[in-house]
């Protein structure tokens, strides 16, 4: 009979120990609960690598539209004439003014450009909209008009 007692204030023991309580239900509960695990600052790195930004979403022109272009051969035969227009990657120049391309949107055979251009003493902000044939070899200004053939 020792023995089985002794078993009984082992179980009352260790009971008491870990906190059970029979009596007690989830209502009563008024304990702090245990804190739970912080959410990670950043997502977990999954197995899919992010997608390349898009050529069309960028200051750089797409490199159909660039080249050197006039209102004819003979045009593009003179370095300095008034209908010359070159499209680089990031600058375009014009006849009497040349910049920086500040933003670039393209989509099938147009594009709009925005440059920041210096000439004839100032310097302004413009945006042109090109829409190029679909042989690539001339290229109309929307805006104006003008239709510039490739050199």
């Amino acid at each position: 009979m020792k023995l089985r007692t002794e078993y009984l204030l082992l179980a009352f023991a260790i009971a008491a120990a870990s906190g059970c309580n029979a009596d007690r239900t989830p209502a009563d509960d008024t304990s702090t609960p245990p804190p739970q695990a912080s959410e990670p600052a950043t997502p977990p790195p999954t197995d899919t690598p992010p997608s390349p930004p898009s050529p069309d979403d960028s200051t750089n022109v797409p490199a159909r539209f660039q080249g050197n272009w006039a209102s004819d051969a003979a045009a593009c035969a003179m370095a300095g004439h008034e209908s010359r227009l070159s499209i680089g990657a990031d600058r375009i120049q014009f006849h009497e003014s040349t910049g920086a391309i500040t933003s670039v949107a393209s989509g099938g055979n147009d594009v709009t450009i925005t440059a920041q251009l210096t000439g004839e003493g100032e310097t302004r902000e413009a945006t042109y909209r090109f829409r190029l044939s679909d042989d690539g070899n001339m290229l109309t200004d929307v805006g104006g008009g003008m239709v510039r053939h490739r050199c």
